[in-house]
């Protein structure tokens, strides 16, 4: 794209998201090179309030931070419908770019660029700024190794007046457990995902992923409820100093993190120092060869010996550490007791209700079985068996059940956010053909522009995800074609013009009126395709609706929120024309 967006001239594009683009711009008024971020302007109009807010936080967000690790926002504004904010053009590469396509970082760099990042949130959390999307795509590496943290289009302002109630905003493979539930997130869920960024530059995996993964509902879940892998057992050769820096950056719980970032920072820098005469002789000072996209990098040193401070600070740590293990002992055997009180409790009860029933059942000589003859034979049968059954589990509440049908509702949202940016990057062929009314078949087609959205609501006791919507557009690789003849003329008119999809109509024949009785029709696109997932919280359930995918009009579905997490996957891959395993669940209803 060229031209100019306000008083900035565009250069070339930097790169392209789901919300927005970035371009390379001169500032013509001061005379220097500005990265500028601007909205697409081609949302619906009922997401466009919403999107222009968040992305405006950005601005507010990113303003008001003055860091040498923070990226620098010069100006915000508008221009012809499109909003935009001019930033510092970073020079370099993204951290998520030299985690995949470069070799694995020397020990020294990791430390160094994680502890850079800390400083960075550090001064945001004084600002009362939570990031909330700390990940390696989101840190700009320049050729001096200084690390920038970029994108706070999701952080949080103190003062903020917007929504943040059920917020699960973030990446799924980086978010903290609070997020994951939809909990609320502080500064203390940056410190999670820092610790998740250093976990996976040190061993180049994240910690909580499987590669049999197959849907983010899994990643949450794990993420929420299981331990992360020791870092030693991912990598043997790493210094025991690191992993206890992670397992405290990565405790489950808030209050088990470092308190303010900084911390973080400081014992980073000084991990040499907090080894117990365990040093990483594997990993020795590195310098990486210069060449024009890598990075070059000098390694800090580590210092010779210990000085007071140090000594001071190896203290604490140690007497911290003493501290958490016995909170964490005297807290598991709390509950312990509960756990027993209320085992020795329910068995209490269902004593009581068997004594209970024995004294109202009557003897087998009783005088009221005599009417009977005195016959139990079957009687006798039903207890014997009912006292070898198991015990039943009794079914979940409906508190529960609209809990799963939430978190069901929150992974396909992150599932489709992490679908729309790959599917902008890559701009995939179909490899299946797509079909669209008036228009016909379309044999090969790409498809582009997705984005993706969410509204809450309340149910009492909690607030949750109530609509997933997905858009996308279609683009047919030749013009797409169609003859139509009497009244489907005019309706198709109306058609396209309501989707707003451009159009060429040739009549080829009139009537006695001089309207056209035989036309063709076609269309370059792009053509417009939507999924919508509502959650019924009442019948505990998830209407699926596809308009324009792979089929023309409306398909529909209901999905229990189990079923709903096994079809996500499978209608991705039915939109890129993959396979049809989808259609079981469209054809159940």
């Amino acid at each position: 794209m060229k031209g100019t967006l306000g008083r900035y001239q565009l250069l070339d594009e930097l790169g392209r998201g789901a919300m927005g683009t970035v371009y390379r711009a001169a500032d013509p008024l001061i005379g220097r090179e500005v990265a500028i971020k601007t909205l697409h302007a081609t949302f619906p109009e009922e997401m466009m309030q919403d999107l222009r807010e968040r992305f405006l936080r950005e601005a507010r967000s990113a303003g008001r931070l003055s860091h040498p690790n923070i990226v620098t926002v010069f100006d915000v504004g508008e221009h012809e419908g499109i909003a935009y904010i001019a930033m510092e053009l970073l020079p370099g590469r993204s951290l998520q770019q030299m985690l995949r396509a470069g070799p694995a970082l020397p020990l020294e760099t990791a430390v160094d660029f994680a502890a850079q990042l800390a400083d960075a949130l550090d001064h945001a959390h004084e600002a009362a700024v939570v990031h909330r999307d700390v990940k390696p795509a989101n840190v700009i590496v320049s050729p001096a190794g200084r690390c920038k943290l970029t994108d706070f289009g999701v952080a949080h302002l103190a003062s903020s007046t917007m929504t943040q109630a059920g917020d699960a905003l973030g990446t799924p493979r980086y978010m903290s457990p609070e997020q994951a539930l939809g909990q609320k997130a502080d500064n203390r869920s940056d410190i999670f995902s820092l610790g998740i960024v250093l976990y996976e530059m040190l061993v180049r995996r994240t910690p909580f992923e499987r590669a049999d993964d197959t849907s983010p509902y899994v990643l949450m879940n794990r993420i929420a409820a299981e331990p992360h892998p020791p870092l030693r057992k991912a990598d043997p050769r790493m210094p025991a100093a690191l992993e206890r820096i992670i397992d405290r950056a990565l405790a489950k719980k808030p209050e088990g993190r470092y308190r303010r970032a900084a911390e973080m920072a400081r014992e980073l820098r000084a991990y040499r120092s907090l080894e117990t005469g365990v040093h990483a002789r594997a990993y020795q000072t590195t310098v990486l060869a210069p060449r024009d996209d890598a990075v070059t990098v000098v390694m800090p040193r580590a210092e010779p010996a210990r000085d007071a401070l140090l000594d001071d600070l190896d203290a604490f740590v140690k007497s911290w550490d003493k501290q958490e293990a016995e909170r964490e002992q005297l807290e598991q055997q709390a509950r312990r007791e509960a756990e027993e009180q209320e085992r020795r409790r329910l068995e209490e009860e269902a004593k009581r209700a068997a004594a209970a029933h024995a004294q109202s059942q009557p003897a087998p000589g009783d005088a009221r079985w005599q009417a009977l003859g005195g016959r139990t034979g079957a009687l006798d049968i039903l207890k014997k068996q009912a006292a070898a059954q198991p015990a039943r589990e009794a079914p979940p509440s409906r508190e529960k059940q609209q809990l799963a049908l939430d978190t069901a509702m929150r992974a396909a949202f992150h599932y489709f956010a992490e679908l729309a940016n790959e599917l902008n990057a890559v701009e995939p062929p179909s490899a299946l053909p797509y079909e669209y009314l008036y228009l016909g078949r379309l044999p090969a087609v790409r498809l582009s522009r997705a984005d993706v959205d969410s509204r809450p609501a309340h149910i009492p006791g909690r607030d949750v995800c109530a609509l997933v919507k997905f858009r996308y557009q279609v683009t047919p690789d030749a013009p797409a074609s169609a003859t139509l003849l009497g009244p489907d003329i005019e309706r198709a008119e109306s058609y396209l013009q309501s989707i707003k999809v451009p159009f060429e109509m040739r009549a080829l024949a009139k009537n006695d009126f001089g309207r056209p009785s035989r036309a063709i029709f076609s269309s370059r696109g792009p053509l417009p395709c939507e999924i919508l997932i509502r959650a019924d919280y009442d019948a505990l359930v998830a209407e699926l609706e596809l308009l324009n995918v792979r089929r023309f009009g409306r398909t529909r579905c209901r999905l229990s929120h189990e079923q709903l997490r096994e079809a996500i996957d499978d209608l991705a891959r039915y939109m890129l024309g993959a396979d049809d395993d989808f259609l079981r669940f469209a054809q159940r209803t």
